[in-house]
């Protein structure tokens, strides 16, 4: 047995030849679903906008966004069909009620590209940021896959940038994302 344990299971043995090995791992297997906190968390990184905005923020530059980062299509406001059912703005339930839809996105993508097991709180982070970075994010999760836990963040913190710049929003957000993956800590305060 190595120094060094699988950080999915710890085997616990003995010397009989042929026995059975069982594992017991604390971390979760798939299918994964999002839990309330962090459908928390990733509402308040988003922040509640309850009229059509243009988001300036990393990844929809300028693009007609509502409720808690739905985007509602690409470009700035223009009257566009897409932009109808919104016209007279939206309450928090709808907005929350769209947010979990358009989680069920990025849910999808962690759950058929993370191969090892993960802790609910680690999920809910990976969760935010691909909601967040969209496809943009998958080759950290292809990293997650090494099951190399505690080099996760290092990874998940090189994701600050927007338009090739280091963004300070960005930053601040990778480091509750961080925050939550290590520690379970669910603060989303900016």
């Amino acid at each position: 047995m190595s120094d060094n344990p699988s950080p999915a299971a710890t085997p616990v043995t003995n010397t009989t030849p042929h026995s059975v090995v069982k594992a017991q791992v604390s971390r979760l297997a798939k299918p994964w679903a999002i839990s309330a906190d962090g459908i928390q968390f990733v509402a308040d990184w988003e922040a509640f906008r309850a009229q059509l905005y243009d988001n300036d923020g990393a990844g929809h530059k300028g693009n007609t966004t509502i409720g808690y980062g739905h985007l509602v299509h690409l470009g700035p406001i223009s009257g566009a069909a897409s932009e109808t059912p919104f016209k007279k703005g939206m309450t928090k339930t709808d907005a929350a009620d769209l947010l979990k839809k358009d989680l069920s996105d990025a849910e999808r993508i962690v759950n058929e590209k993370v191969t090892v097991p993960l802790y609910q709180y680690e999920y809910d982070a990976l969760v935010d940021f691909i909601y967040n970075a969209h496809y943009h994010g998958v080759p950290l999760l292809e990293f997650v896959n090494k099951g190399q836990y505690a080099d996760v963040t290092k990874k998940l913190k090189e994701y600050n940038k927007a338009g090739g710049k280091v963004s300070k929003g960005l930053g601040h957000r990778r480091d509750s994302e961080s925050d939550l993956f290590d520690n379970g800590n669910y603060d989303a305060s900016h």
